[in-house]
């Protein structure tokens, strides 16, 4: 009998006895223990989550009195008519031109075109714009323009242009001296109509 061979073999065993008891361990972590690793780190991810969006909403309840400050502001602006009033966009780019319209029939100029502008944001307040282009003399369009800003809802010019048609040569009196001008008129916008 080889003597060698029978030692190695308790050596063998107990590598391979060892082999499959780590390989039984890994098995059972991967099985059992990843799982339920991964659910609770998922679990807290959740509730970090949840913990930041509570923050927000105490955020907001902290400055509740002041957002109820600017509604109530807000609402007392539209209700003395200082906003172009509209429920969309569309309205209230068309409440703009009727008013501007109506302006310019009481001062006896003639419109010659309107055109809406790009909106400008100022302190947080949006304001929708139109261009007016009219024709007329001066006594009227100084009308029109006295007309604009001192009437609601509140309107400002924010750029004009006057240009005259006759020849510097002709002598005419000023009242009837026909003039082409411009307006770029803006107006605020409450913010129900911003959708």
């Amino acid at each position: 009998m080889n003597w060698k061979v029978l030692r190695r073999l308790p050596a063998v065993r107990r590598g391979i006895f060892v082999s499959v008891n780590l390989l039984a361990v890994a098995l059972f972590y991967l099985i059992f223990i990843e799982p339920v690793r991964r659910i609770v780190a998922e679990g807290a991810e959740a509730v970090a989550e949840r913990r930041q969006t509570l923050a927000r909403y105490e955020a907001v309840v902290e400055h509740e009195q002041q957002i109820q400050d600017y509604a109530r502001q807000v609402t007392n602006i539209n209700a003395s008519g200082e906003l172009i009033d509209g429920d969309s966009e569309g309205v209230i780019n068309a409440n703009l031109q009727a008013r501007l319209m109506s302006i310019a029939e009481a001062s006896h100029v003639t419109v010659r075109s309107i055109q809406m502008l790009p909106e400008k944001e100022f302190h947080g307040v949006t304001l929708v714009g139109a261009r007016i282009e009219i024709s007329g003399n001066y006594v009227n369009i100084h009308e029109l323009a006295r007309a604009i800003e001192g009437e609601s809802p509140l309107l400002i010019i924010t750029a004009a242009a006057l240009r005259n048609n006759r020849d510097f040569w002709m002598a005419t009196p000023e009242s009837e001296l026909e003039l082409e001008a411009h307006f770029d008129v803006f107006g605020g916008a409450p913010q129900k109509g911003r959708r």
